[in-house]
């Protein structure tokens, strides 16, 4: 140690002095510095927690991704694809467990592009080479070739509901050919040639029954067999019911013919009556028919229930179809309509009833009305950004309805009271309930695209407090 001149006796100050020197001073200063350095802590502390950006009250778990697209919610699990700043994937958000995890679920589900799972393991895969495209199917470990010329169409297959089959459609010449093919025998059946692509273009052009054992493309009813056993004659649309074989469609009146004696033009949803085909019994049975002068304007929907049959009618006006009433029907004694004026039909979207018939909603011109069919007390909702990104924004509980609505996620009570469960600063494009309604996962806009929240919905503030 050096002595810069200081005489100490021939001994420098010991280690004990030195302790009893720091107490001596901990003791004049100590404790008033900790409680200044606690005091400025919480300062801290507490501008953090209220100034940050951290989103709503609730949220448990944030993610943030520049693209999202949805595939699949099933058992409280969120599957998706997903791209951020440094790399893309395939995802999936465990909503029970607060979990997201990158894997590739497509292996077990599919992705429904180019893999497509069935029954008993099998799958079959869409693959695309410079000059062709093929479809295989992977079946006990063996990989046969269906076909070698699928077209470039977005859904050039469709499974049935019970896997056991598919329809796919394949190149002839410029027209398609579209076949049949059961999974366990390998039969392949041509369903119908010279189709055009325009045929297949959407997503669903082939649509099945409940229980899979009828499937209906374009006007034409098949058999599970492949056999064509009836013709919607007049028929628009069709829509089965959610259980067993029943399908509900729109019957047209055969075009008349203008003063020039040349077929008049028709909008291609007008028609008359509202039909139901039960293919079993090769029966028809009309449930409506329109007045004179008012047309039905759109298709059907069923309750998921396959009790209650909800459609538009309206009138035709200077070239114009105008859409004007809802009606709510079960065949037998009940017939609601609820009223509309001066709207376009074509801006009807989203027509659904709950299970049971208990409430209708749809949407016009992005306003959503929803209408408790026991009370027939109603509300209306902007939801013109969810009509646009998500097309369940509308879920239905025994207790109630949950729906989106541009920043928020609203819950109407039976009686038709309305709670704010959820709000944020961002547009909302979609979300998805847990099992047991405990949890609440969010999918909004974000600066860098788009961010999954998980809302504990027991721990959300009440809403009042928010609005005070």
């Amino acid at each position: 140690m050096e002595n810069h001149g200081q005489k100490w006796g021939g001994e420098a100050p010991g280690l004990k002095g030195m302790a009893a020197f720091r107490r001596c001073r901990w003791k004049r200063c100590g404790l008033p510095v900790l409680l200044l350095l606690l005091l400025c802590g919480g300062v801290i502390w507490f501008g953090w927690v209220t100034g940050r950006d951290a989103g709503p009250p609730g949220v448990i778990y944030e993610a943030e991704f520049q693209e999202v697209t949805p595939y699949l919610f099933q058992n409280d699990r969120f599957y998706f694809w997903g791209k951020t700043k440094s790399s893309s994937g395939y995802y999936i958000f465990d909503v029970k467990r607060n979990r997201l995890k990158k894997v590739n679920w497509t292996d077990r589900y599919g992705d429904s592009r180019a893999v497509h799972h069935l029954g008993d393991g099998s799958k079959i895969q869409i693959k695309d080479y410079k000059k062709d495209r093929k479809l295989f199917l992977e079946l006990g470990g063996r990989m046969v070739k269906v076909s070698d010329s699928l077209p470039l169409v977005k859904e050039p297959v469709s499974i049935s509901p019970k896997g056991n089959a598919f329809v796919y459609c394949e190149k002839s010449g410029s027209k398609l050919t579209l076949h049949l093919y059961t999974v366990q025998s390998g039969q392949d059946v041509a369903l119908t040639k010279g189709v055009a692509e325009t045929t297949v273009s959407g997503e669903e052009w082939v649509s099945w029954s409940a229980d899979g054992r009828y499937l209906l493309i374009g006007n034409e009813i098949y058999r599970g067999d492949g056999k064509r056993v009836y013709t919607l004659a007049g028929g628009q649309t069709g829509v089965w019911a959610p259980k067993g074989a029943r399908l509900a469609y729109v019957v047209s009146p055969r075009n008349g013919k203008n003063s020039d004696g040349k077929p008049e033009e028709r909008p291609a949803f007008l028609g008359s009556r509202v039909a139901v085909l039960h293919p079993d019994r090769g029966k028809t049975e009309t449930l409506y028919r329109a007045v004179k002068g008012s047309w039905i304007v759109g298709q059907p929907a069923w309750d998921p229930a396959g009790r209650y049959l909800a459609f538009p009618t309206g009138k035709q006006q200077d070239g114009e179809t105008f859409f004007e009433e809802v009606h709510v029907i079960d065949g037998k004694i009940f017939h609601y309509v609820e009223s509309e004026q001066n709207l376009l039909s074509t801006r009807l979207k989203h027509l659904t009833l709950s299970s049971g018939g208990d409430y209708l909603c749809y949407a016009v011109n992005g306003i959503l009305k929803l209408v408790d069919l026991r009370t027939l007390e109603s509300r209306v909702y902007d939801v013109y950004n969810q009509v646009q990104s998500d097309p369940d924004y509308v879920r239905f509980d025994p207790g109630g309805v949950w729906l989106a609505q541009n920043h928020e996620i609203l819950f109407v009570k039976d009686n038709m009271e309305e709670r704010k469960v959820y709000r944020t600063q961002q547009k909302v494009l979609g979300f998805h309930l847990s099992g047991k309604r405990d949890k609440l996962l969010v999918r909004e806009e974000s600066a860098k695209g788009q961010v999954l929240k998980l809302i504990d919905l027991r721990n959300l503030p009440d809403p009042r407090d928010q609005d005070s």
